[in-house]
């Protein structure tokens, strides 16, 4: 019997490994026979070793005999169950929220599981909802719809939306550059005499994009500036940028002495592409980008942008509420004050204010 014993512990052991990581939140636990098919066993001995786990509570058998999953509210012993969901073409920035949501729970009694998805419609959505204690939710650029944040704010889970303001929507949210940090930037490209500062969008429009777009906007008309939108969202951010900047340029049309990029990625697509035409960045363009996802200070040059704080601190209100607190102070959590790096791609504006043209690169390089 001492065979059959070990045999029924081991496979004890390895269902309480898989329950306590999670592994069975959004597909379930297995049938028995799948199980005892699994691990070489007959049905009998897998029962002995689902015994032990349906006496913690870590188990739950109901009426037609299927095992479930306890739920955290019948199994007080359980590690909390929090999953990242996030789109299955994740930006840089994206693996930086990632790695911020694993720092917010080092050392605390959960488990995190990472869910993609390739639509709002994807059913792993769906099943993280009714799955997981607690669900950050990493979106794409397109708004949330309205059906499925009612699913979210109506659902048992908790959910946190993740760089997008979805508090319109009564859900809580976590974002890292509040639209007037933007300033900062403006007024750094006012101080070095710049009078024409055009905004370079490569990403596709959505809540956060648009206000970016909004907050220069509305700083070009209160301070008397002049200043052109270029938007160019058909390829990746980074090539959207080189290329629209090189056909500009290409063309013999004028730039504004300083470009303002909604993002990272434009802002290094169109470095290169001002590079490639023979613009010494700083002298002739100056460049800057709200959110560098990281990189700004080790490009060459090195760009001037708005830096993310650390992220990992501002989910602790998030990760409290999801693992049993109470949600504290209003739903949106964002920075008082955005740190900004300057860098070597901005500097003074050209004392005649000359706009930037492909002519007078190439008489340069002549």
């Amino acid at each position: 019997m001492a065979k059959p014993r070990i045999k029924a512990e081991t496979a004890s052991q390895l269902i309480r490994k898989r329950i306590l990581h999670g592994d069975h939140v959004l597909t379930g636990i297995p049938s028995e026979r799948t199980l005892a098919h699994e691990f070489g066993i007959s049905r009998e001995t897998l029962r002995r070793g689902l015994k032990p786990l349906e006496d913690e509570g870590l188990l739950v058998r109901q009426p037609n005999g299927r095992l479930v999953v306890a739920s955290t509210q019948h199994s007080a012993g359980r590690r909390g169950v929090l999953g990242l969901v996030k789109h299955s073409n994740p930006s840089h920035d994206h693996q930086l929220w990632s790695e911020a949501v694993h720092g917010a729970l080092d050392g605390l009694n959960c488990t995190l599981r990472t869910v993609t998805f390739e639509h709002y419609g994807d059913s792993s959505i769906a099943a993280g909802i009714s799955g997981f204690d607690g669900l950050f939710f990493l979106p794409p650029a397109a708004e949330i719809p309205g059906w499925l944040s009612s699913k979210m704010r109506d659902a048992e889970c908790r959910v946190v939306v993740l760089d997008q303001d979805a508090t319109a929507a009564k859900l809580p949210s976590v974002v890292m550059f509040p639209p007037q940090s933007e300033r900062k930037l403006l007024d750094h490209l006012v101080e070095f005499g710049h009078h024409r500062i055009d905004c370079l969008n490569t990403q596709a429009i959505d809540r956060v994009i648009q206000a970016r777009i909004d907050t220069w906007s509305a700083y070009i008309e209160e301070k008397g500036l002049a200043g052109q939108l270029y938007s160019l969202t058909e390829f990746r951010p980074i090539t959207s940028a080189y290329q629209l900047v090189t056909n500009r340029l290409k063309e013999e049309k004028t730039f504004a002495s300083a470009l303002i990029c909604t993002t990272g990625p434009a802002a290094v697509g169109a470095m290169r592409a001002f590079y490639d035409a023979g613009f010494k960045l700083g002298r002739d363009v100056s460049v800057c980008a709200v959110n560098d996802e990281g990189l700004g200070p080790y490009l060459i040059p090195s760009l001037t942008c708005l830096q993310t704080p650390p992220r990992a601190r501002y989910l602790a209100t998030a990760v409290r509420w999801m693992l049993g607190g109470k949600w504290e102070g209003p739903l949106l959590i964002q920075p008082e004050d955005v740190p900004m790096f300057v860098g070597a791609s901005t500097g003074p504006a050209h004392p005649l204010g000359a706009p930037v043209v492909f002519a007078t690169a190439t008489a340069k390089q002549a």
